[in-house]
C-alpha cells in the first residue's frame, strides 16, 4: 500500500515538473537617449532598396494620351427680327400707359388695332429733340411728322378714317415719363393716346429697335422713329424716319392722309 502511493506521488511531481511555464511579458524601458523623435516626413519607404518601392507608375502603368481639351458649341446668334412692311400682320406685344385715376394699364397690339384703323407713331424718346444724326441711320424717305405734329393733326386723321382711328405715340420710356409728355403736348385733349413700350418690345418685334446704348445721353435699346398705318391688325404703309440722305422726298401728313 505504501509502495503505490510512493508511485503516485512520483508521477504527480514527473508531470508538474514537464508542465510549460506561462509566459510572462518582458518590460522594455525606453530611455531618452535612446528613443527616436517621430517626424511627420519620416517615410518608411524609403528604408527600402530601390527594386522593391512600389510607386504609381508600378500599380497603373504608363499614363494614357492627354485628354483633348474639352470644346463647347458656340451659341448661335438668333438673327435679327425682319422688319415688318406693309402687307404684314402687327406682331403682338403688350404696351402701358397711365389712365385718369393714375393707375398703371396695359393693352396690347392686338386688342389696339382688332377691327379699326390705327395710326402709331414711335419715337427714340420723349421730350427729345426730333434730330440726332445717331437715330436715323441710312438714306431715303423720311417724314415731317413730330410728335407734336401728330397732335395737332390727330383730329383730322380721325376726321379722314371714318372717326374710328386710334392714334397713338408709343416710346421706350416709363408710363410716368410718357404721361408727363402727353400732358405737355396736350394729348388727351386731341385724342392720341400715349403709349410705353420700356423694354422696347413692339419694336425689336417689329424689327424696328435701335441700338443707342454707349452714348451721352444715356440711352439704351430704343426704338427707331416711324409712323404705321394699320387695319384691323395688317400694316398698309410704314414710314420710316430716316436721315434726309441728299435731296431723298419728304413723306409728309398728306401721305398718311391717302393710306387712311
Amino acid at each position: 500500500m505504501a509502495a503505490a502511493v510512493n508511485n503516485i506521488a512520483a508521477t504527480f511531481s514527473a508531470a508538474s515538473r514537464s508542465s510549460p511555464q506561462v509566459p510572462t511579458t518582458p518590460t522594455v524601458t525606453l530611455s531618452a537617449a535612446s528613443s527616436r523623435p517621430i517626424s511627420a516626413s519620416w517615410n518608411p519607404h524609403s528604408l527600402l532598396p530601390r527594386s522593391r518601392r512600389s510607386s504609381l507608375l508600378g500599380i497603373y502603368g504608363l499614363p494614357g494620351p492627354r485628354p483633348r481639351p474639352l470644346r463647347l458649341p458656340r451659341p448661335s446668334a438668333s438673327p435679327p427680327p425682319r422688319t415688318i412692311s406693309a402687307g404684314d400682320r402687327l406682331p403682338d406685344a403688350t404696351l402701358s400707359y397711365l389712365d385718369r385715376s393714375g393707375a398703371v394699364r396695359t393693352v396690347s397690339i392686338s386688342g389696339l388695332t382688332r377691327g379699326r384703323r390705327t395710326v402709331i407713331m414711335a419715337v427714340p424718346g420723349a421730350f427729345a429733340p426730333p434730330r440726332r444724326p445717331r437715330w436715323w441711320n441710312g438714306s431715303g424717305p423720311t417724314f415731317g411728322l413730330s410728335a407734336e405734329g401728330l397732335v395737332k393733326r390727330a383730329a383730322e386723321m380721325k376726321q379722314r378714317g371714318g372717326g374710328g382711328v386710334v392714334v397713338a405715340c408709343v416710346a421706350a420710356n416709363d408710363v410716368y415719363v410718357m404721361r408727363a409728355w402727353g400732358e405737355h403736348l396736350g394729348a388727351a385733349e386731341a385724342g392720341v393716346t400715349m403709349l410705353s413700350d420700356p423694354d422696347a418690345e413692339l419694336a425689336r418685334a417689329l424689327g424696328l429697335a435701335l441700338d443707342l446704348r454707349g452714348g451721352t445721353e444715356g440711352f439704351g435699346i430704343r426704338s427707331e422713329g416711324y409712323l404705321l398705318v394699320a387695319a384691323d391688325g395688317v400694316v398698309k404703309a410704314l414710314f420710316r424716319n430716316y436721315q434726309n440722305g441728299g435731296g431723298a422726298a419728304i413723306v409728309g401728313s398728306d401721305d398718311v392722309f391717302k393710306v387712311l
